[in-house]
């Protein structure tokens, strides 16, 4: 019951709740900030404004001095965790980071109900509570089940503090079931509204990325790799292209010519991967691969012999392959173009071969 009601909260294309939330907080780190020092200077504000204006004989006073002092301490502290973190990529990625951000809504959560209890004991009408449970869980990114269960169980006490206090169910007890019901309501619209609105970006993305007819990655979706060198686990790189393909295309058509695209994609899709094949242009294929030079060229080699079987083409179906291997000082274009001359040079002494550099 419970995993049904969580994968309401995502898609199984897309990021996880935990995952969410890091990119969340990625995208509004210097918000959160600005949250946590506004709360450490309201805070400092309150300290210097009790203490010329409270009563110091009355006992209470050092309750309330002394929770304004933990909550701006508290405030300060995850301001400098967080910061440390973000510098800090091991710890980042762990889940004491997320561990940050929880700690301090469930202290926020607590130090409000605390005050809260203390002043309506008193007499008084201070909900702060209800102020800080508001805005806190709506403007910190963190796992909206977590904070939806910590405001309902803040709720809970409100109630049954209205209920000790005043003796019954009256307009004070329902404020805190409407507002608790508007707090979840906003979270839950928050989030959802961020979630589906990444969830396009990432689409959007995505098609802008694609070759429209094979899926594969497109020179765009190359370019970008380029740009953020993303190329630690490339051990060779192979430019692929189909043997007679205008053949192909002026006997069959060009739907015979999309059919060959299409199986030949389908095949590398099996031996290489998704993230490694990009439609270079027309009929080649750039194979970013992690395999080294011998493995590539093996595969390369039983993606020709399956297309032979498979294949409804008049004209044979074959490809032909050129096969660098990248070096540290060498620039990644430079090592494409290796491999572009390697196919023109297999392609020039036949049909069906793969070449790779020695």
């Amino acid at each position: 019951m419970l995993k049904k009601l969580l994968s309401r909260f995502v898609k199984d294309d897309f990021l996880t709740i935990r995952e969410f939330t890091r990119q969340q907080y990625i995208r509004n780190a210097k918000y959160e900030h600005i949250i946590l020092r506004y709360m450490v200077g309201m805070e400092v504000f309150m300290l210097i404004y009790g203490y010329f204006n409270y009563n110091h004989k009355n006992p209470l006073m050092k309750v309330y001095m002394s929770l304004y002092l933990i909550l701006g301490a508290a405030s300060l502290f995850t301001d400098l965790m967080l910061s440390k973190a973000e510098k800090e990529t091991g710890l980042f990625a762990k889940k004491r980071f997320a561990l940050i951000g929880y700690s301090y809504f469930a202290l926020i959560t607590v130090w409000g109900l605390v005050i809260t209890t203390y002043d309506v004991r008193q007499g008084g009408s201070y909900w702060v509570a209800a102020t800080i449970l508001m805005t806190v869980s709506v403007f910190l990114n963190l796992n909206p089940v977590y904070t939806i269960l910590v405001i309902l169980a803040s709720g809970i006490y409100l109630i049954c503090l209205t209920l000790s206090i005043q003796g019954g169910f009256n307009g004070s007890t329902l404020n805190i079931i409407v507002f608790i019901a508007v707090d979840i309501g906003i979270i839950l619209k928050n989030y959802f509204t961020t979630y589906n609105n990444m969830y396009m970006e990432m689409k959007l993305k995505e098609l802008s990325s694609r070759d429209a007819l094979t899926g594969l990655n497109n020179r765009r979706a190359l370019e970008e790799r380029i740009e953020n060198k993303e190329f630690g686990d490339i051990k060779s790189i192979a430019l692929v292209d189909i043997d007679d393909f205008k053949q192909i295309n002026d006997t069959g058509g060009h739907q015979s010519g999309d059919e060959a695209l299409l199986l030949v994609a389908t095949l590398f899709r099996e031996y290489f991967g998704d993230k490694s094949l990009y439609r270079y242009g027309g009929d080649e294929f750039l194979i970013l691969s992690e395999h080294d030079s011998a493995e590539t060229t093996e595969r390369l080699k039983k993606v020709n012999r399956r297309m032979s079987r498979v294949s409804k083409s008049e004209i044979p179906l074959h490809i032909s392959g050129g096969i660098a291997i990248p070096e540290p000082m060498v620039a990644i274009t430079d090592t494409i173009q290796m491999a572009d001359a390697i196919l023109y040079d297999a392609k020039r002494k036949g049909k069906g071969r793969i070449f790779a550099s020695k």
